[in-house]
């Protein structure tokens, strides 16, 4: 894969295969060795990696994490 972004940006960007979009939907409902036993062409290596970590943050992307907080510290800052 050839990009300039990091493959968890390049990953949230990509036009996404119904195969993978479906397991995305569902992220929640896989473990790692669930997204480990994914096969077929639209599940390299670079990609289980991403839904990993997907999966272990419940199905946030990092940028959604750092908005949250950063919602939360302006929040606590007008306090």
């Amino acid at each position: 894969m050839r990009s300039y972004m990091s493959t968890g940006k390049f990953f949230q960007k990509m036009k996404k295969k119904p195969e993978l979009q479906a397991v995305l939907d569902s992220i929640v409902e896989y473990s790692e060795e669930d997204i480990d036993n994914l096969t077929g062409t639209h599940f390299p290596q670079w990609i289980k990696d991403e839904l990993k970590e997907l999966c272990k943050r419940g199905g946030t992307t990092a940028d959604n994490e750092a908005e949250r907080i950063a919602e939360l510290m302006i929040k606590a800052s007008q306090k």
